[in-house]
């Protein structure tokens, strides 16, 4: 069967496409943060990273530094979606680095830490490794892929348990086979 798309329905198409995107960024808010007068340059870069990495997603609730390691907070909101959490996770969280990524000085950063809650605070701990970031965000859904293969990876018993039954599902295992393969043998936090 062939479909033709002449020109301007195909002009149409791409326009929608370009209003959809250019609306989704305004939603966000601009790309960097309004700064104060007499901001030092590290503390500029500091914000930048910190505005660039909030601004994916509102889940994406505080980020901490030291030295070159950054800590993330993932709290998603009230579940009032049909996807999955494993889904939702790599892919907010993915975005999340690619944000770190791509701002001033965020390269500097060698490790990122992601502090999730899945049932309750902080029971899920994802460790990256962001040296082989830039290898991998050029392939398709390389974002996701990479936060799908975290360096480390630990749960509370009851989060484990629940991600395990999630990876349980065909669509889940079929697009993230890596992490939940991972899940199956992921450690267990002592309470």
């Amino acid at each position: 069967m062939d479909i033709k798309i002449g020109g301007a329905t195909l002009a149409v198409i791409l326009a929608g496409m370009l209003i959809a995107l250019g609306i989704n960024e305004c939603l966000r808010g601009p790309l960097n943060p309004e700064l104060a007068d007499g901001v030092s340059e590290e503390q500029k870069t500091w914000l930048t990273i910190e505005h660039r990495i909030k601004r994916y997603d509102p889940s994406l609730t505080a980020v901490t530094r030291d030295q070159q390691t950054l800590t993330v907070t993932y709290r998603p909101g009230a579940a009032g979606t049909d996807e999955g959490w494993v889904p939702r996770l790599l892919r907010v969280v993915g975005h999340g680095l690619a944000a770190l990524n791509d701002a001033p000085g965020g390269k500097q950063y060698a490790q990122v830490t992601v502090k999730a809650r899945l049932l309750a605070d902080d029971d899920v701990e994802l460790v990256y490794d962001m040296r082989g970031f830039d290898g991998i965000k050029t392939q398709r859904d390389g974002y996701i892929t990479f936060a799908s293969a975290p360096g480390s990876l630990t749960f509370d018993r009851d989060a484990l348990t629940q991600a395990q039954h999630e990876c349980q599902d065909t669509n889940v295992w079929g697009f993230y086979p890596d992490f939940c393969e991972r899940v199956k043998t992921a450690t267990v936090t002592q309470p």
